[in-house]
């Protein structure tokens, strides 16, 4: 495929608003890219307008391994703050910017005609590749658990998630030095080493591990009541505040730590309480998200949290109830890594970067939560094309890098399939 036609591809992805929603139009998009090409696939609808894709390759036997990465994109945000409209893939001075285009539509697009180039190559493919893109991955990993479910990822060997993996070098120290990132210190040292006497644009890593997530909601209750006598009533809004206090004590005296991921973090992002000034606030509630660590286990953070919440309830006037609203498991790939060695050693050849991508632990969550739910002796990688600018205005991702990274899917993958045979 000629490098135009890779970058217009990209751009058409961009072009299609998938914001929480309306993946059925880039899942369309993709089948009939695929459709064109021969590579059989199809739609799984899952909600109205919601619809995710599985395509495959190969013999249909063993070794099999899977392309992955979600349809959806999260909200522009103020539009104001875009030099471009974020819904129309822009190219300007080597980079593509748009909603979407770091994460992850140009890893869906690099996966995408890696596959097709794979197909349409005069080198046999020893074993089965499957591309799936799913739904609602920012929100709820909706779309991995509902493919999941169905059997999509029982018999898979292991599994590439085309997530950004990348950062610019001008922000490469805060970002390695950050609390949601942990590399082995030898490694960074060398890394800084290697990147000051660097010219290229980026460094990409190998996420072999990253936190799970959990979102759980507090609801305080009390007693409504005029607020011209706010002492015949319960504010619900004072009762929560008492709890976050606590709450945010607790957190701070977590010390367990895993060595690939770090400590908890705990991020409560919404509160609301009261509905009209003249009335004192029955309901309160806040919501947190926090990422999770195998030491102190989703289950083993709830419990903990419910007994806070009992001593807090045993007090006169104060009436709390936590609900868990989502929860996804930590992923490790500690004993896996025949596919992280061939990642490395293809990257050598193919990626114009200080190191040949560098193992890292993260904060963030992906689908593997949920595909490993079924399958805990699959392989999984998570690297992609994009960087640091997903979730931000003006998120871009640099041409080269898509580009390159289709070669590195295709060589690693090739050389996977004909390591595992028999």
């Amino acid at each position: 495929m000629e490098k135009e036609a890779k970058i217009k591809i990209l751009k058409d992805l961009i072009d299609i608003k998938s914001v929480n929603d309306n993946e059925s139009e880039v899942a369309q998009f993709l089948l009939e890219l695929f459709q064109a090409h021969g590579i059989e696939a199809k739609l799984v609808a899952e909600f109205h307008n919601r619809s995710n894709i599985v395509a495959e390759i190969g013999t249909g036997e063993h070794p099999k391994i899977a392309f992955a990465g979600h349809l959806d994109t999260v909200h522009q945000g103020d539009e104001r703050t875009w030099k471009s409209d974020p819904f129309q893939g822009t190219l300007r001075k080597g980079r593509m910017y748009g909603r979407g285009t770091t994460d992850m539509k140009a890893g869906l697009a690099d996966l995408a005609i890696a596959m097709i180039e794979l197909k349409e190559s005069d080198t046999p493919i020893q074993g089965t590749i499957r591309f799936i893109g799913t739904i609602g991955e920012e929100l709820t990993a909706a779309g991995s658990k509902f493919l999941t479910d169905k059997g999509y990822v029982d018999d898979l060997d292991a599994m590439v998630i085309a997530e950004p993996s990348g950062v610019s070098l001008h922000g490469l120290r805060s970002y390695v030095n950050s609390d949601g990132v942990t590399i082995d210190p030898e490694v960074l040292t060398n890394l800084l080493k290697k990147a000051f006497l660097s010219d290229a644009l980026e460094q990409h890593f190998i996420i072999k591990a990253h936190k799970g997530w959990m979102a759980y909601r507090v609801t305080a209750r009390g007693k409504a009541a005029h607020s011209s006598m706010p002492q015949m009533g319960i504010n619900a809004i004072n009762t929560l505040i008492q709890y976050y206090l606590a709450e945010k004590e607790f957190y701070a005296q977590l010390t367990e730590s895993d060595p690939e991921l770090g400590r908890t973090i705990y991020s409560p992002d919404i509160f609301h309480g009261g509905e009209q000034i003249n009335s004192v606030p029955d309901l309160a509630y806040e919501i947190v998200k926090v990422r999770t660590i195998p030491q102190v286990s989703n289950e083993e953070l709830i419990r903990r949290l419910k007994q806070l919440i009992v001593k807090l309830n045993a007090q006169p006037g104060i009436d709390l109830e936590l609900t868990v609203e989502h929860s996804e498991l930590p992923v490790k790939s500690d004993n896996h890594t025949h596919l992280i060695d061939l990642f490395q050693k293809h990257a050598a050849h193919t990626m114009h970067e200080p190191d040949t991508l560098p193992t890292i632990g993260v904060s963030l969550g992906t689908d593997a939560s949920e595909f490993r739910r079924r399958n805990q002796t699959m392989d999984v990688v998570v690297l992609g094309p994009g960087n640091t600018t997903a979730h931000s205005p003006n998120e871009y991702v640099e041409i080269s890098t898509y580009l390159d990274m289709i070669k590195l899917y295709k060589a690693t993958v090739i050389d996977f399939l004909a390591q595992n045979q028999g």
